[in-house]
């Protein structure tokens, strides 16, 4: 593992896919349950932008993502320790239990609620907490998972908190807001292609098929796109006509 605290997100195989993710084709990021990959993968953009300290936000593509790993790993780690020192804690290992990790990690959670930690301290707390509920996931631990996601529910809140009340942050709340709009406009540019194109072509086409859904089956098979996406983007431009 990349970073010490870690015991599930491959931190190496994430970078290696991140600059072609696109949560409009594929769910699929690392070893990431796909409900929590379009999160994670603008949480850890964010960190591989602070982790390299350029100017340029997409300097961390052009570097090995062995690398990038790392660096955000030690960023992590630090921010993490840094909590835990001001709570007065230790780091769970990764032997440790779901319940000792859960423990640790509430204290860890309310510490940085009241403490002076900023917005970039807080997202690394935010991926540790995402890490071990991946965890908790992939061991069909529920109930513990659960209670992990409310940690995290906190530590949003904190964080929007941060981008809506507190001056001395409003800078990073700036810096923030507008790599999230970049970045979004630059990933979805090619989707937005591929949405016009089809969308034209069930206009073209879609008396060819038995229903929409026969041709979202097929079309999403083809062009290896999320079959339900297509069936909203159908819907929403059906409605539009009518």
């Amino acid at each position: 593992m990349l970073c010490e605290y870690f015991r599930y997100i491959d931190l190496e195989k994430l970078y290696e896919q991140l600059d072609s993710f696109n949560s409009f084709e594929s769910s699929k990021l690392s070893n990431i349950p796909e409900q929590f990959t379009d999160t994670l993968s603008f949480c850890f953009e964010e960190l591989a932008y602070i982790a390299l300290g350029q100017d340029d936000e997409d300097a961390w593509k052009n570097l090995p993502a062995i690398q990038i790993g790392a660096d955000v790993g030690d960023i992590i780690e630090a921010d993490l320790e840094l909590i835990a020192i001001a709570a007065d804690t230790t780091l769970p290992s990764r032997r440790a239990s779901a319940t000792t990790a859960i423990e640790k990690l509430t204290t860890l959670s309310i510490h940085a609620s009241f403490g002076e930690f900023d917005y970039w301290q807080k997202t690394s707390l935010l991926v540790y907490q995402y890490d071990l509920l991946c965890w908790l996931y992939s061991k069909d631990k529920i109930k513990d998972a659960f209670d992990v996601y409310e940690l995290i529910l906190r530590t949003y809140g904190e964080l929007a908190a941060i981008y809506a009340l507190n001056r001395s942050f409003e800078r990073q709340g700036r810096v923030a807001s507008n790599i999230a709009s970049e970045r979004a406009n630059k990933r979805h540019a090619s989707t937005n292609k591929v949405k016009t194109a089809l969308l034209a072509e069930w206009d073209k086409t879609s008396e060819e098929y038995k229903s929409r859904s026969d041709f979202c089956r097929i079309i999403a098979r083809r062009d290896v796109i999320k079959e339900r996406t297509l069936q909203e983007w159908i819907r929403i431009h059906e409605r539009a006509r009518s």
